[in-house]
């Protein structure tokens, strides 16, 4: 049993270090804007989007392939199989539909060609939407009492 839970470890650093591994390879070679996004707080049950962008700072074309999201909450926009030279952009939109009550965090997979892997991570709050008057929250104001 020792031995099987020594392998288990072993086995969880070693995708663990490739995953790091990769994810500084990809930092190497494109910059990223909006990769951890704070949404701060957002009405719940209101789609909010934001994008990330990225910009090839390698010496080669690399091609942005797919976005996948963590959850159904999550609905990414982007143009699959969009090539990217040295120096040039690409925007992924995301969108989430503010199904969250409270903290959350959510992710998201960029993957490019070269078999390179971006995760992306969103974070806010969803607050109870307390009021629904267009002209703002109606204050009172105590009236004075006569002496």
């Amino acid at each position: 049993m020792k031995k099987f839970t020594t392998i288990i470890a072993l086995l969880a650093f070693t995708l663990a270090f490739k995953q790091t591994k990769g994810q500084s390879k990809v930092e190497e070679l494109l910059k990223f804007k909006n990769d951890q996004f704070d949404f701060g707080k957002i009405s719940f049950g209101k789609p909010a989007t934001y994008s990330i962008e990225i910009t090839n700072i390698s010496k080669d074309t690399i091609t942005l392939i797919n976005v996948l999201p963590g959850c159904g909450c999550t609905t990414p926009n982007f143009k699959a199989n969009q090539k990217m030279a040295p120096g040039q952009n690409a925007q992924v939109q995301i969108t989430f539909n503010g199904s969250a009550m409270g903290i959350f965090s959510r992710y998201t997979d960029i993957e490019f060609s070269g078999g390179l892997k971006k995760q992306t991570k969103f974070t806010g709050e969803g607050v109870a939407i307390t009021n629904n008057n267009p002209a703002g929250p109606i204050i009172k104001v105590p009236t004075p009492i006569n002496q």
